[in-house]
């Protein structure tokens, strides 16, 4: 027979990681600390496999507690999912969104405007940043949700991922001689974007120099547009007056990045839950794998 894992099991595992202590995390939680350690007892017996092993106030994760991390965000997620869909018709409160620079923004705008307008009992204040930032700020309670591109291996707080693949754009009318060092547009490093057009370069040979750095992926399109140079978008972000650099004029493969959606599941409202349902489906139902 299968067993059930109950998701207060769950929970209460996650937030001890995410937190980095189960005293935090029982704050958190509005348990005590042994409280907190009881469930994450349990939790090892039903799975019959160490996740954390402790040593004082420090504890580690086992490698079985490293594989469990992302299926307990994914059952989680289910569920509150579940719990926002039925409770969509009285959502309120106050929600902190981070919304990269770096990503497709004026889509995502427009999907929290969306939700706004069918939940008016709902506040958002909305801030824009760099993708890194946005997970700092997370990190330190100053947001509630972000949106951002997620660095390769385990991340703190992901939930969702959806994978994007970025190419190269530059303005239509534009050439570039393959034989030169290709001027880029990029973001500031650290970069997830500007390091894999540097590993594109690398792995083919082709030589760079950088024109321009911009926070803002505005300013990389205003620049495309301008002529000024080359740099990696995706569909989402390819505007009229830009096409896509082609492999016959020596532009590389650009590798994959994934496009996440961070929060804490222990502190995040009904209402939240509801704004990361509406955004996790509207990324994935319009194939935002084309950001920047």
């Amino acid at each position: 027979m299968a067993k059930n894992i109950p998701t207060d099991l769950l929970r209460s595992f996650v937030t001890v990681v995410d937190q980095g202590s189960f005293t935090r995390a029982a704050g958190v939680l509005g348990r005590t600390q042994p409280a907190v350690s009881l469930q994450i007892r349990r939790l090892e017996e039903l799975l019959q496999t160490k996740l954390i092993i402790t040593a004082g106030r420090q504890f580690a994760m086992t490698d079985a507690g490293l594989a469990l991390g992302p299926y307990a965000r994914r059952l989680l997620r289910l569920n509150d999912d579940i719990v926002a869909h039925f409770a969509d018709q009285a959502l309120a409160g106050w929600i902190r969104v981070g919304v990269p620079t770096d990503f497709a923004h004026s889509f995502l705008l427009e999907t929290i405007t969306a939700f706004v307008n069918a939940h008016p009992e709902v506040r958002i204040e909305i801030e824009s940043l760099l993708s890194r930032d946005l997970r700092e700020a997370l990190a330190h309670d100053r947001l509630d949700i972000a949106v951002a591109i997620a660095p390769d291996g385990d991340v703190p707080f992901l939930v969702d991922t959806t994978v994007v693949e970025p190419f190269w754009a530059l303005q239509d009318k534009a050439g570039f001689d393959p034989g030169k060092p290709l001027p880029i547009l990029r973001h500031p490093d650290p970069c997830e974007y500007a390091a894999r057009m540097r590993n594109a370069f690398r792995m083919s040979g082709r030589g760079w120099r950088t024109m321009l750095v911009s926070r803002d992926v505005s300013g990389l399109q205003a620049a495309v547009q301008a002529g000024l140079g080359a740099t990696a978008l995706t569909p989402a972000t390819l505007l009229p007056g830009m096409r896509v650099g082609r492999p016959d004029e020596r532009f590389p493969p650009l590798a994959a990045l994934r496009i996440g959606l961070f929060y804490k599941h222990a502190t995040l409202s009904d209402a939240g839950h509801g704004l990361a349902q509406h955004l996790v489906g509207h990324i994935n139902s319009s194939q935002v794998s084309e950001v920047t």
